[in-house]
């Protein structure tokens, strides 16, 4: 019998995932290219440790239960007090067990997709490789997504500046990836990120002027959530939450922003285009749009927490740093509470 995936009672898999997967399972096995029973081979073992995987995540406690270790209980409110002390440096130490291995689980997961993805580049061929290419790329930006929502609230519950209130939904919105991160899907909870970044993985990069007004259009074109914009051409914004939202715009630090802006003044110059590495379009269609997506963002995170810690001038948070505090912020409690 030819082997077909089995998903089980905790299988990672789940709706569209489960139909990719079988989809090009199918096609590989009707493939006449003499490779196909060896790539057939080689995601029969990844897909069985992956259903390995789900069954051991299951397995750890629920951090929306009640648990009692002799006087000492733990609950939703015990773990975010215990989240809210923690820093940067520290987060992980804090966050519990299920968070660890589920965190494992997406990159297994997103590495599964790039398989499936190499499979189809490699063996599929005509419209239906194409397709089930489109379908396991699409699969890949959904665990990325939840990658990134995870790290964008990570840092809001680790950051002190932060309002207690908001740091607490922060983690409320972490127990719902924790708890449910076998089905989790972004746009259920935060629909504003991940529709501005499918909208900015089809913005083409300019420069020009450097106010990315042709930028904010092209976002607005492709579907980036209205919300997501208008927080940062709101009246007064702060100097940090624009420099950091032309980071995402234009792919390139504030400090290469400014340089170039420096640049155009010693030249005279009224536009400028971007290159050189100073700015970047996103290429989410091929076989490291996962890196590719996921590298956009951390570059940024990681240079706005630095500056942080150290004190020093430009933004402090990412664009969707600064956002989802405000939408945290305006939340009813009950909104982002365990359902």
């Amino acid at each position: 019998m030819p082997w077909r995936p089995e998903f089980g009672p905790n299988s990672p898999f789940s709706g569209e995932e489960r139909t990719t997967c079988d989809d090009v399972v199918a096609a590989l096995h009707r493939s006449e290219r003499p490779e196909a029973a060896a790539v057939l081979e080689t995601i029969a073992a990844h897909f069985q440790r992956l259903e390995a995987f789900g069954e051991l995540l299951s397995q750890f406690p629920s951090p929306l239960m009640r648990h009692r270790l002799g006087s000492r209980e733990q609950s939703l409110e015990s773990l975010a007090e215990g989240l809210c002390q923690s820093t940067p440096a520290n987060f992980e130490f804090r966050a519990p067990t299920r968070a660890i291995v589920g965190r494992a689980l997406d990159m297994a997961e997103l590495n599964f997709y790039r398989l499936l993805g190499y499979a189809c580049d490699e063996v599929l061929v005509g419209e239906e490789g194409t397709r089930l290419r489109t379908a396991t790329t699409r699969q890949l930006r959904e665990v990325i997504y939840t990658k990134l929502v995870e790290e964008v609230l990570g840092d809001v519950v680790s950051d002190d500046s932060v309002l207690r209130t908001t740091r607490f939904r922060a983690v409320y919105g972490l127990a719902q990836i924790w708890e449910r991160r076998l089905t989790y899907r972004t746009r259920e909870f935060f629909p504003l990120l991940e529709a501005s970044w499918e909208a900015r993985n089809r913005v083409s990069v300019v420069g020009g002027t450097l106010l990315g007004t042709q930028e904010m259009f092209s976002l607005f074109r492709e579907g980036c959530a209205p919300e997501f914009v208008e927080y940062f051409v709101r009246p007064e914004p702060t100097d940090d939450e624009v420099a950091a939202f032309r980071e995402f715009l234009f792919g390139a630090s504030a400090e290469e922003l400014e340089s170039l802006a420096q640049r155009m003044d010693r030249e005279r110059r009224a536009s400028l285009p971007l290159g050189n590495g100073c700015g970047r379009s996103l290429s989410l269609s091929g076989a490291d749009a996962g890196t590719s997506l996921y590298e956009f963002f951390r570059v940024r995170f990681l240079k706005a927490t630095a500056r942080r810690l150290a004190g020093l001038p430009g933004p402090k948070r990412t664009a969707e740093g600064y956002v989802m505090i405000d939408f945290l912020a305006r939340s009813a409690d009950a909104d982002l509470m365990p359902r």
